[in-house]
């Protein structure tokens, strides 16, 4: 019914934010990296959306780019998981580390979720694994199982930051694979080779 609602910041609550649009406050519930991320009341905002329809309720909820929608999304399909588990995984974890993490069935990171216990977690690979490996849309993060013996973390960071510098993750994991002996490097090596080139480009 909704993709997005765009309008002025009104309001920011402990789990929520209030939007104007053309003088109706929506009401969405967003995760905490969100609202982390948020400029102060009274700047525009635009958010994608998803309505949960209940029998006696109607609940919104928003998130700042179509990724986060996507796993939203795809959190809801897991039997036993509701809203609350929903937005619970994407105020812990991005994206990124999310399918990581469901492609290395890596259970230690998911049970950093709270309310997301080693059954949950096991649950959540089992359910949403070939799903993640299948995710391919154009301008999404490209996401890869880590070969044996890598080091996760510097690759990530490094792939993260070239994301926030605008990106693609397509572009990124190009590069950052590219490179001879890339799975040893340290995160300040990774970025530094990358952006290199990707300038020369």
């Amino acid at each position: 019914m909704f993709n997005y609602l765009s309008g002025t910041l009104a309001q920011i609550g402990k789990n929520y934010v209030v939007l104007d649009n053309r003088g109706i406050g929506w009401q969405l519930f967003v995760p905490t990296t969100v609202l982390g991320r948020l400029q102060t009341v009274g700047k525009e905002l635009k958010l994608f959306t998803f309505l949960l329809v209940k029998e006696d309720d109607l609940q919104l909820y928003g998130f700042l780019n179509a990724e986060e929608l996507l796993l939203f999304k795809m959190l809801l399909s897991v039997s036993g998981v509701g809203p609350k588990a929903a937005l619970g995984v994407l105020s812990t974890l991005s994206v990124f580390d999310f399918y990581m993490s469901v492609l290395n069935e890596d259970i230690k990171v998911l049970t950093r979720v709270p309310g997301i216990g080693p059954k949950s977690a096991k649950r959540l690979v089992v359910e949403l694994k070939d799903k993640v490996i299948a995710l391919d849309p154009p301008g999404s993060v490209t996401v890869t199982a880590y070969p044996a013996g890598t080091s996760q973390q510097p690759y990530q960071d490094a792939l993260q930051a070239l994301l926030a510098l605008g990106y693609s993750g397509t572009e990124a994991q190009s590069a950052l694979q590219s490179m001879v002996g890339w799975e040893t490097m340290t995160t300040e090596h990774l970025l530094r080779s990358a952006l290199s080139q990707l300038g020369s480009k």
